[in-house]
């Protein structure tokens, strides 16, 4: 009966986290469209970077890990519009874009390197972080289908994982017809990133080969807060990734308690198109413990020594605790060991976050870095957001630098 019980809870979670809509499904296209949602946001934003030691330097070998580092300032408007359709029968679609021009420049005239296959050119200081090829842009936009087991996602969209943390164009198939087992798989042939902090062209993740790149999964419920993932990433030529990942938590009362533990293994392609000499690999783990409104949690992240975690990361990462365009001496380098420890909370319209991780790189270098984040929502619309990055100590291929970027988000 227990048993029972488990996989009932399961199948309703995952219908859940699936299309909350699907419950609101209606026989008539015209009635789906009619009660579909439409949400959008105006954003002014602004970004202050400075170096403390080190020179100013482009970084990263793909999109997800790519940054200018430099003394830089800017202001912009971002606006983002997006609707979402009901389901007709099985079947709904989205459609997004967002906006963004700067009005301000701290250097107007300096130029942004090009970086094959993640960027081209810019001149002023807002081309660091934006520069994709028009100022407006197509964001999340989808077709989708849901008839209670298996879930089918085409177009553009953001795929959970702790290797994503970009958009992506692309298919994603999930189904958990067998009870206790979720299947999974994705291709994706494009990646790039729409948000209010950047904005970039949508490019091939592999250059080399139309075959773009596919991931398998396979995930065991033992619980509904207890699972076991096994995954592999290939892109011909670039690498081919083998990985599995065990995930738990347990509610006590008020209180819960967890912890995860990943191990991936990147098989590089010639250094030619992988840039990568060696294979490369990465253990992550992490425990928290916390109560509705707040976590407090503590990690360790290991990469190899000749390659870091190569590949894996060219879609991106959620498996460490920094900004994302944070942790670049964990996420570029070799022989990476990060030790870190955070803290957040959301109190109604007040939440906040606190990082601090040290990370021993290459040959006996470190570098450490703070992250504090916070929104605060004035009325129910308007919220105020601010994050501030610190790094410092060692800058050998890493400049250390402070930045500080937010603002002020009106939604509608």
């Amino acid at each position: 009966m227990a048993r029972k019980i488990i996989q009932t809870a399961s199948k309703i979670a995952f219908l859940y986290a699936l299309s909350f809509g699907c419950a609101y499904s209606y026989d008539s296209i015209d009635e789906a469209l009619k009660n579909g949602v439409s949400k959008g946001d105006v954003i002014f934003y602004g970004d202050y970077q400075g170096l403390a030691k080190g020179q100013a330097t482009s970084i990263g070998k793909n999109l997800a890990t790519y940054s200018y580092l430099g003394n830089t300032g800017y202001l912009l408007g971002s606006v983002g519009l997006s609707y979402t359709s009901g389901f007709y029968k099985n079947i709904r679609a989205a459609v997004g874009f967002r906006a963004a021009t700067p009005f301000y420049n701290a250097h107007k005239n300096l130029r942004i390197p090009s970086v094959p296959n993640i960027r081209n050119g810019g001149v002023g200081d807002a081309t660091k972080d934006f520069f994709n090829h028009n100022q407006a842009a197509l964001a999340e936009s989808f077709f989708e289908y849901f008839d209670g087991d298996t879930n089918i996602k085409a177009g553009r969209f953001i795929i959970p994982n702790e290797w994503i943390n970009t958009m992506s164009d692309g298919i994603w198939i999930r189904n958990r017809s067998i009870e206790n087992l979720m299947f999974e798989g994705f291709w994706v042939n494009d990646v790039g990133r729409i948000a209010y902090y950047q904005m970039s062209g949508f490019d091939k993740i592999n250059p080399y080969s139309n075959f773009g790149l596919l991931n398998l999964a396979i995930k065991y419920y033992i619980a509904e807060t207890f699972t076991i993932k096994a995954y592999t990433f290939f892109t011909p030529k670039i690498f081919t990734a083998f990985g599995a990942k065990i995930d738990g938590k347990l509610n006590i009362s008020s209180f819960f308690i967890g912890a995860n533990v990943g191990y991936a293994y990147s098989i590089e392609g010639n250094e030619r198109y992988s840039g990568y000499a060696h294979n490369g690999a990465v253990l992550d783990a992490k425990a928290f413990f916390g109560m509705k409104f707040f976590e407090i949690a503590a990690g360790y992240i290991h990469t190899s020594k000749d390659s870091g975690w190569g590949n894996i990361g060219i879609m991106g990462d959620s498996i460490d605790p920094f900004f994302v365009w944070g942790g670049k001496a964990i996420k570029t380098q070799k022989n990476g060991n990060l030790i870190y420890a955070s803290i957040s909370a959301n109190v109604e319209r007040f939440k906040f976050s606190l990082t601090y991780g040290s990370t021993s790189y290459g040959q006996s270098l470190r570098q450490n870095e703070i992250n504090f984040s916070t929104e605060i929502g004035f009325t129910h619309n308007v919220w105020g957001i601010l994050n501030i990055l610190n790094t410092h100590k060692d800058a050998i291929n890493i400049p250390t630098t402070t930045q500080i970027n937010g603002g002020i988000r009106l939604s509608f």
